[in-house]
This record gives structure tokens, sequence and C-alpha cells, in this order.
């Protein structure tokens, strides 16, 4: 049995013409950083929130780890999401976003700062755990996010085009730490990219979606190689 497995997934929105998701089935093993990708309005974003429990489906199932969390709410799914946008606690210090989840789980105050500091030294922030987000920069802001979601050691990390909001030079700096973190960690991680670069750079395998269906699923280079239709072929080998 895979380790995500996403099976026959719909979904329609109130006054949509079409599904967003359409009978999608997917499925990921242990270690895998499954890049999903395709342009704006293919179904990528909402396959995630179907995932992380922050969408409902019409029709079919999420498993995790052999578990059915297809009706579970997303605190008991086991999974951490990181956003585009940061969405940190702009009140609180770099030292208490990191800490959020385990405080709200009532993890022991020993324990919670041992883990904050370890997973700050994985992220070279350690030096930045007294400071508000207003004092960071982009890239600090966004390895702060992945700190708050590395520290809980989910079962599935779930990443919203992560770096978008990062300027050219910060996007190639941050995809080689995601690289370096999906090393380090062996973490299972489902990403959401428009960019190919970023597919090709971070993903074991990637996932070409177009309409609310899966095109075809590869390595990224198998995907660019030997496209299954001339949808994925467009797609992969379009000017960057």
């Amino acid at each position: 049995m895979a380790y995500l497995e996403m099976t026959r997934l719909s979904k329609t929105f109130a006054h949509a013409d079409v599904p967003a998701v359409d009978g999608l089935s997917l499925q990921a093993e242990r270690g895998d950083f499954v890049a999903i990708i395709g342009p704006s309005g293919c179904g990528k974003s909402t396959t995630l929130r179907l995932v992380a429990g922050l969408e409902t489906p019409d029709a079919g199932t999420v498993r995790v780890d052999g578990r059915d969390v297809t009706a579970l709410p997303p605190s008991e799914r086991d999974v951490a999401m990181v956003f585009q946008d940061f969405a940190l606690y702009p009140h609180l210090s770099v030292y208490e976003n990191i800490a959020f989840p385990l405080k709200a789980r009532r993890t022991p105050r020993r324990e919670v700062a041992e883990r904050v500091r370890e997973t700050a030294g994985l992220l070279g922030i350690e030096e930045l755990l007294g400071r508000k987000p207003s004092q960071l920069s982009g890239g600090q802001k966004q390895r702060v996010a992945l700190g708050r979601a590395l520290v809980r050691k989910p079962a599935l990390f779930l990443m919203d085009e992560p770096l978008s909001n990062l300027d050219a030079h910060l996007r190639a700096q941050m995809r080689g730490e995601l690289a370096r973190l999906h090393r380090e960690t062996g973490a299972t991680i489902l990403y959401v990219t428009h960019d190919r670069t970023e597919a090709r750079a971070l993903a074991t395998k990637a996932v070409v979606m177009d309409h609310g269906r899966v095109q075809q699923v590869g390595t990224p280079d198998d995907l660019r190689r030997h496209p299954r239709n001339a949808f994925v072929a467009g797609f992969m080998n379009a000017p960057l």
C-alpha cells in the first residue's frame, strides 16, 4: 500500500460549470517529493486542500500511511501545510511561531524548547528566534514557515507554491534549502507549483494536471522527454 493514496477524488464548487478535481487517483511512497504542476486553474491547489482537509471531496478517498483520513478534520490528519503567504503570527516571535503547533498540543515545555532549537538549527535561523516577523526578510519568513511545519514531525508535508512570493535569487536559494531538508529528513512532501524549474530541481515524482485531471505521472525528465500527450509536451517543453 502506498504511503499517500488518493482514489477517485472529485470536487465541484458551487456555481462552477466543471469539476475543480475530476476523478483524481494518485499515489506517493514514503519519502517521495511529489510536485503537482500545471497551469493556473488546473486543480492542483484544490487537490492539496482535499488532502489537508481544508476542502471536502464530493467523492473519493484519501489515505495517509494506511489510515483513511477522508472524513477527518485537518487537526486529526497529522499533516503540516506551508502556504504561499507564509501565514506567520505577526505578534509572536520566531520562537513562538515555530513552537505554536507544539504548544497547541500541550507538548511539555522542555520538549518544545529542544524541538524548536533543533528545527531552527536545521534551517540556520537560530539567531532569529527572538525577532518578530516584521523584522525578517522574505527568505527568513519562509524558513520560519517551514520550521513551524517541520517542528511537528508530521506524517506528510503539504506545500502550496511556498516560494512564489520570493524574488528569483531567493527562490533559487530556497530550492536548494528544500532539497537539502528533504535529503536530511526523508520527509514525504506533496508540493504544488506552476514552475517547471522547481519541479525539476526538487521532485522525485512529478504530476501534470489539466482541467482537474492527471495527465501524466513520472520523473520531471521523463515527462519532458516522453510526454504522453500534446498537453504534457507543450507544458513541459514550453520556453521558460
